[in-house]
């Protein structure tokens, strides 16, 4: 066993063998969860019986760019539809304009990098990782494009920075920032929907909305889960996207959750539903049909909604991509 403090977050590492043969209840390690990396499928099963949730390290939120805003708003939630044309006239009257810039330049990354590390350390646990790529993303200035939201003097007050995937249709949101008091949804929900706008008129049939940590309570939480699902996305296993990302985000795991110290109660898994397909991947020519259709992950999922109290509401994070949702109940 290894136990590492990682972002506030006490994790045991152990093999297989270890993870199957221990009652980690009645012998608990100074850890909040116990983690099994990319385990086989064959052991899948058994670590489940063993209380493990196995999961995707991480997930991407995809969703079809469709033929225009309007096809798009019918993927929404009812709610989140009418979120984000309330939105649009709220950011009008107050005179904030959205528009895109390309190529990235050395300058509106830098404005960019002021507004985002602000909203980072507004967070839980946030860690602000754009500054760590800037170097690389000046690299390849042609591959990216700003939607920038600006005051009605002319000040930026929010922006996506988003880097174009040609071989595979995608437009991915690499990093969100959102100015002081621009977190009540309605600047996020214009800056997403320009950005859908915006890949339309480049020809690209996704969006992919970031991608976050199987975990909601920790680096991210289980609003983010639920504003994401109720904007008409769905989470993909990032391996099966980006099988060449770093092993900490592609690899699966294994986890058990002794106690929610450093996590919210609520918090949420997505997690794999019986086996994934092991010949099936999210290549080009799935992307290619599956954007001409009503899009849905082909990888079967569901949530765990993690609680200390078992009289715990999970309607709120149910979604139709998930094959059902459950509740844990951790009673430490």
């Amino acid at each position: 066993m290894n136990i590492s403090d990682e972002d506030g977050i006490r994790i045991a590492h152990v093999g297989l063998d270890e993870a199957l043969g221990r009652d980690w209840r009645e012998k608990q390690p100074d850890a909040d969860l116990v983690r099994v990396k990319d385990p086989e499928i064959t052991a899948w099963q058994p670590l489940r019986e063993a209380g493990f949730t196995v999961k995707p390290g991480w997930v991407t939120w995809l969703a079809p760019a469709c033929a225009s805003e309007e096809d798009f708003l019918m993927r929404m939630s009812r709610r989140s539809r009418r979120g984000a044309r309330s939105s649009a006239v709220a950011l009008a009257e107050r005179g904030v304009t959205l528009t895109s810039r390309a190529p990235l330049d050395s300058a509106q990354l830098d404005e960019f990098l002021t507004v985002y590390e602000a909203h980072v350390a507004t967070l839980r646990n946030g860690i602000p990782l754009a500054r760590r790529f800037r170097e690389r993303l000046l690299e390849r200035p042609a591959n990216y494009f700003m939607v920038r939201a600006e005051d009605a003097d002319g000040n930026l007050i929010g922006a996506c920075l988003c880097e174009i995937d040609a071989a595979m249709s995608i437009v991915r949101v690499r990093f969100t920032a959102l100015g002081t008091g621009e977190r009540n949804g309605n600047l996020a929900r214009s800056l997403y929907l320009t950005t859908f706008q915006e890949t339309r008129e480049r020809g690209h049939q996704w969006v992919s909305l970031g991608s976050d940590p199987s975990t909601y309570g920790h680096l991210v939480q289980p609003g983010l889960f639920m504003f994401k699902s109720r904007f008409g996305l769905f989470p993909v296993p990032l391996k099966l996207l980006q099988p060449n990302a770093h092993p900490v985000q592609a690899d699966d795991e294994a986890d058990l959750v002794l106690r929610l110290t450093a996590l919210s109660d609520p918090s949420l898994h997505i997690a794999y539903d019986g086996d994934v397909p092991t010949g099936h991947a999210a290549n080009a020519a799935w992307l290619r049909e599956g954007a001409q259709q009503d899009a849905a992950p082909f990888v079967p999922l569901h949530l765990e909604v993690l609680s200390r109290d078992a009289e715990t509401d999970t309607n709120a994070y149910r979604a139709g991509f998930l094959s059902r949702t459950t509740l844990r109940v951790i009673d430490t």
